[in-house]
């Protein structure tokens, strides 16, 4: 890849900004609300949660914003929004409106500014959503700055937004699509590294570290690394984002990972297997099973295909091969901008939900034997072409023997 000196993103245009915009208007509007309100959101943070749960709190504001911190109140005649923030601005809201003390007053006095007082709005972020939050049980909106703006608009109705701005955010621009490439290849050179460097002897520390080191000098915003390293025939490895030092990677050791970049604030995920040894003919069968499946499912995802239909299609593979496989998959963006179907989570929420040309998946399907002693997952990111399903970088699903 280019040098560190060449890869310094040079921003989302105006364009994209108004393009984001206009289509939360165009679904708020389709779905009946008079105004959009992005509220102040729980800080993640300071939830204990991993990186991506956190960043997901606030994902909405980041869509429309490229703030980290900032309430929007987005009326759908077509007025410019008022932006909140307790911060400076940025090449796409140079001067936003200042919090004076209380989020929830400065969220109710721009409602009413809008004329809003009696208005039917959609929030963002009050439920668990079908296609954004899926694992915000209790929503992601802080509370107190929330009650204080009802108590100050008594008269207008509030309620949760739908997946309003989710389904806005589903559909990527060519420039959304165009940093997701970038960071998936960021990623899979994160992954190369690994293979460079994954050996009997090595730490989990050591090996962590030169994987983000080089994600970061291609230019990647700091995203933890989630490296899994364990006995191969163990079938759930710890799993670490800070591993403990000293802890050294075996003959036979399995390592898993979910290769993460951030390019343009959008998160690209690769994955990879490799084993410190040589790949038994059992775990070579269920890996064929898993590639196999990989490539049938980028046959099936074409735009117009809903989402239980391909679930089905993919929970049913491994029958056919003596084994059993599951669906694993959720959208890329600045979050979960997508479905999550998860083993725990089989998507019964989304089995009506159209698949569009511009989607974009993290696509890492599971295939097991039949005892469920073996399991395996390959994955990358996918973009959904008006022909279909492409992987946004080339790579042939496998697991990979280091000896």
């Amino acid at each position: 890849m280019e040098a560190p000196a060449d890869t310094t993103w040079k921003g989302f245009t105006l364009a994209e900004r108004d393009r984001r915009w206009e289509s939360v208007r165009k679904h708020a509007a389709a779905a009946g609300f008079d105004c959009i309100l992005v509220p102040l959101c729980v800080d993640g943070r300071n939830q204990h949660l991993s990186l991506e749960q956190a960043r997901g709190m606030r994902s909405d504001q980041r869509y429309l914003t490229l703030l980290e911190n900032s309430a929007v109140i987005l009326p759908t005649d077509g007025r410019k929004p008022i932006i909140i923030s307790d911060r400076g601005g940025n090449d796409w809201i140079p001067d936003p409106r200042r919090v004076n003390g209380s989020w929830g007053a400065a969220m109710a006095e721009a409602l009413a500014e809008c004329g809003m007082e009696r208005a039917r709005i959609g929030v963002t972020g009050l439920e668990r959503g079908k296609m954004v939050h899926g694992r915000a049980y209790a929503g992601v909106v802080n509370h107190t700055s929330y009650a204080e703006m009802l108590r100050r608009m008594p008269n207008a109705s509030f309620e949760d937004d739908h997946d309003v701005v989710a389904f806005a955010r589903y559909v990527k621009s060519q420039e959304e699509i165009d940093c997701l490439r970038r960071g998936a290849a960021i990623a899979a050179a994160g992954i190369e590294e690994m293979g460079r460097v994954a050996r009997p002897g090595v730490t989990d520390s050591h090996l962590y570290t030169r994987v983000m080191h080089r994600m970061l000098e291609l230019g990647s915003g700091y995203y933890p690394l989630a490296l899994y390293t364990g006995p191969m025939d163990q079938v759930r490895l710890p799993r670490f984002e800070d591993p403990p030092l000293g802890r050294v990677l075996q003959a036979n050791f399995r390592i898993h990972n979910e290769t993460d970049a951030l390019w343009g604030g959008l998160i690209a995920q690769e994955q990879q297997g490799f084993l410190l040894g040589p790949v038994p003919e059992a775990w070579q069968r269920v890996v064929d099973v898993q590639r196999d499946l990989f490539y049938t499912g980028l046959e099936v995802l074409k735009p117009g295909i809903v989402f239980g239909e391909f679930v089905d299609a993919v929970n049913g593979f491994g029958e056919k091969r003596g084994g059993k496989t599951l669906t694993l998959m959720h959208g890329r963006g600045y979050g979960d901008d997508g479905p999550l179907i998860t083993p725990q989570d089989r998507g019964e929420k989304t089995r009506d939900v159209v698949v569009h040309e511009g989607n974009v998946f993290i696509w890492k399907p599971i295939a097991m034997s039949a005892d469920e002693k073996i399991q395996y997952s390959w994955g990358g990111c996918i973009v959904i072409t008006k022909n279909g399903a492409e992987q946004l970088v080339k790579r042939t699903p496998s697991l990979i023997s280091l000896q």
